[in-house]
């Protein structure tokens, strides 16, 4: 079926239960950022691939909501299709919730509830209920989508061992509890994967570049329940859950449990993180209080604990030999004459990362984008579809890979042959705001978006922008993306948590370029003004000399490069060949004006 086809389909499926607009998340039940195929609805529906994005269909159109990460891929993609491409953020582009509080009168809006986050389908309504229109929770995609959808996985579920977690399961649902009972509740749902992950030290392959099972946890004062297929769970992780005093039951049963009863009587619930149809349940339980609140083990898991700060460092190495050998094999093989591809860089990248210690497979799929391509932000190539590399202008190589040390996310923009005096400023523009996030100090309180101005001032002395955040918190052995800190949030920063300074210049139609490490926040000094933090590099892999303007950098920007790529140079070449230490030793000489 064509996208045409598919969305006149689902009209005759609105018709048949008299709805008059249907919204399709990029959601599954636990609110997640990457979602099994089973979910991906919105994907099957527009042929858009981009990891973000919402689908709305009427009886007269369908429009596709993203934001800037994804304008030119949704525009090259939706080209041919009905779909009207809605560019979020951007003047006179209304919300969802606008949109069809104008559109529809007194009608009906279906979305399925269980891929809807209860604080966003309570701004929908809200704003629905103006119009006279009411919303309903239908899901109008199990019939049309049959044939070819993926069933939901069913990876083994193992142990991630005390000596990489750092900490028990029963110490994480002890201090769990300690915060439930500030609140005055005394339980809490828990929806999120890595939420579950974190709090039960329990991985697996559920999703792709995702090390979570598929589950939900149920947090009370006397017992903690996880909503999980027992027979999944490896003998070790079946062993452990009953020594952490955690109970598995049926994933399908939580829904009943909420309406039903569970050993509680005040439920702390953030509407951000569990589903419209879950909060639904809960207030069908005439027993249960509910207490409005954020998710407690976002906030825990945030801040690693001394092992898992530890083990970041070492990953990171492990990621900075990968790194090395990749780009070693890259340059050799294109020096030879090879033609390769954005493909064939990804593919070679991956390789050596599985060679690594302890890892367990990439954090996310490899954006390796040539030329243009690099000018959409989360561009992926495919076995298919990609673009050969060519001995000019820049290839983007954004990785990370997943271990039992950690998670990894570094980006390198590489000089691929001459660069335009413009690729070069560009280039070092985007140096310079890097620079000056990760060698920023600031104190104790501080928040993300007060520092984001730091990185992007170096580009709005031109002009520019990027249409991003600068940067997100990252997990161990978990997601990539990790809240709650981030450079556009107003969490305080505090020492254990991760996070990357990433900016960058995206140049539509011919080149784009980013700059990234994954940072650590640190104690720094204590004044009479109190408690300073500052940054202190995870990522060791050399950023590309052949493109820097060196007189662009001012002598402090000049002294932090040249000290981190001394200080890539000390932790790295014990662990590389010979001829892998010299290529190093090169790619971090001493930069000079």
């Amino acid at each position: 079926m064509t996208v045409a086809e598919k969305i006149e389909a689902l009209r005759k499926k609105m018709v048949q239960y008299g709805v008059d607009a249907v919204i399709l998340p990029t959601s599954d039940p636990h609110m997640s950022e990457y979602i099994p195929a089973h979910w991906e609805s919105r994907r099957w529906f527009s042929g858009f691939t981009g990891d973000a994005g919402t689908l709305v269909v009427t009886k007269q159109k369908s429009l596709l909501w993203t934001d800037g990460r994804f304008f030119i891929q949704a525009e090259q993609q939706l080209a041919g299709t009905p779909i009207q491409l809605m560019r979020m953020r951007e003047p006179g582009v209304p919300t969802i919730e606008a949109y069809l509080a104008e559109h529809i009168s007194h009608g009906k809006v279906a979305v399925d509830g269980r891929l809807y986050a209860a604080k966003a389908a309570e701004n929908l309504l809200n704003a629905l209920q103006r119009a006279g229109t009411t919303l309903v929770s239908m899901d109008l995609v199990k019939d049309l989508w049959t044939a070819d959808r993926p069933a939901l996985p069913e990876t083994p579920v193992y142990l991630l061992e005390e000596r990489y977690a750092g900490k028990s399961c029963a110490d994480k649902l002890a201090q769990v509890r300690a915060k439930l009972q500030e609140t005055g509740a005394d339980a809490q749902l828990y929806s999120r994967l890595d939420d579950v992950a974190w709090a039960t030290n329990l991985r697996a392959s559920d999703i792709a570049c995702n090390p979570f099972a598929i589950a939900f946890l149920l947090v009370t004062a006397s017992v903690a329940y996880l909503y999980l297929d027992a027979k999944r769970l490896e003998a070790p992780a079946a062993a452990y859950m009953k020594q952490s005093g955690v109970e598995v039951r049926p994933y399908s049963q939580l829904e009943k449990d909420l309406k039903n009863g569970f050993g509680a009587h005040k439920i702390l619930v953030s509407k951000l993180d569990v589903s419209f149809a879950l909060y639904t349940s809960l207030t069908e339980n005439a027993e249960v209080e509910i207490l409005e609140g954020t998710d407690i083990i976002t906030a825990l898991k945030a801040v690693k604990n001394p092992t898992e700060c530890e083990n970041m460092r070492i990953c990171h190495v492990y990621d900075g030999v990968a790194l090395v050998r990749f780009k070693r094999e890259l340059e050799r093989r294109m020096a030879a004459g090879e033609t390769l591809t954005e493909w064939d860089a990804s593919e070679i990248a991956h390789k050596y990362r599985t060679q690594m210690p302890d890892n367990r497979g990439d954090s996310f799929e490899t954006i390796a984008a040539y030329g243009p391509n690099a000018a959409m932000m989360h561009y992926g190539p495919t076995a298919e579809v990609h673009a050969s590399l060519q001995p000019k202008g820049f290839l983007l190589v954004d990785s990370g890979g997943q271990y039992l040390t950690g998670t990894t996310d570094v980006t390198r923009t590489f000089a691929m042959g001459p660069l335009t005096q413009e690729e070069k400023e560009c280039f070092t523009w985007v140096l310079k705001a890097h620079i000056d996030l990760a060698d920023a100090k600031f104190p104790q309180g501080t928040t993300g978006k007060d520092l984001d101005a730091i990185s992007r001032v170096q580009v709005w002395k031109h002009g520019l922008d990027y249409r991003c955040g600068t940067g997100h918190g990252v997990g161990y052995m978990g997601a990539v993306h990790e809240g709650p800190q981030g450079f556009r949030d107003t969490v305080a920063l505090v020492p254990g948590m991760s996070i990357t300074d990433e900016p960058g210049l995206y140049m539509e139609g011919r080149f784009g370029i980013r700059t990234e490490n994954t940072l650590e926040i640190v104690e720094d000094e204590k004044t009479e003004y109190g408690q300073f933090y500052a940054f202190r590099p995870l990522t060791l892999f050399p950023i590309d000399r052949a493109a820097i303007l060196p007189e662009l950098l001012s002598p402090e920007e000049m002294a932090y490069l040249n000290h981190y790529h001394q200080h890539v140079y000390t932790k790295l070449a014990p662990e590389l060949t010979a001829d892998e230490r010299a290529w190093l030793k090169n790619a971090c000489a001493p930069l000079e004006k």
